[in-house]
């Protein structure tokens, strides 16, 4: 897998220490519970390993490359970022260069056009229009990047819903090839207005993943459940 996400998160460290992954675009990787690291992304930094290749870019920086996948177009202008590492010591991986033109030159970011997006919203149509009710970020944009569209919901509401509200409609049903209904799926993470971070469950997955044989021994029990069956200190 190659994984593009603003904030890896829990998730992203569980995939690079399965070892799930080819690569990594991401913004940044860290417990959202804390003080406590994401244990696995750190000692794969440390370790100095090649593989899997991890680019870091800002937030900022994601957002215009997904756009410019959106647009169909090979890059777009970005803001320098002179003094940090994504401009000096190309955490980017390349991804960001310099193009003369007659105009001046600028700093452009490469198109990011991803293969499927899965994306998180409160609550889908049956015609496929995810809404959110928080903060959008990245998201419509990240969907209209992609080559296909998974949209993840909460909840399943009648197409009535989107028209009484069409401000909440983040993500359009004409470019949604499927949707999946599974309340609570954003465990151990919170959506407002529906369930708060399980924090207590972020604490047993930050404490067993500190060593490389605390995260093994989580992730056999993770594997080793069935489909929503509890899982003590596993996040998912």
């Amino acid at each position: 897998l190659h994984v593009v996400c603003s904030s890896g998160g829990i998730l992203l460290d569980q995939l690079l220490g399965a070892g799930s992954l080819a690569a990594a675009t991401f913004c940044h990787c860290w417990s959202p519970v804390g003080p406590a690291p994401a244990s696995c992304f750190r000692r794969h930094c440390e370790s100095g390993a090649s593989e899997p290749r991890l680019r870091e870019l800002s937030i900022g920086w994601l957002t215009a490359a997904l756009t410019a996948g959106a647009w169909g177009v090979p890059f777009v202008p970005v803001p320098e970022l002179p003094g940090t590492g994504y401009q000096d010591a190309d955490w980017t991986a390349g991804a960001v260069s310099t193009v003369e033109s007659p105009f001046g030159a600028a700093t452009v970011i490469a198109a990011i056009v991803p293969d499927v997006a899965f994306v998180h919203v409160d609550a889908v149509t049956r015609r496929g229009d995810g809404l959110l009710r928080v903060p959008r970020g990245e998201t419509p944009v990240a969907a209209l990047a992609s080559e296909r569209v998974v949209v993840v919901a909460e909840e399943l509401v009648d197409d009535a819903v989107a028209r009484q509200a069409p401000t909440e409609v983040a993500i359009p049903g004409v470019v949604v090839d499927a949707i999946v209904v599974e309340p609570g799926v954003a465990h151990p993470d919170g959506v407002p207005g529906r369930y708060p971070r399980d924090v207590e469950d972020y604490e047993a997955y930050t404490r067993a993943a500190r060593t490389e044989e605390g995260f093994d021994a989580w992730l056999r029990v993770l594997l080793s459940s069935t489909p929503n069956e509890p899982r003590s200190g596993a996040a998912t």
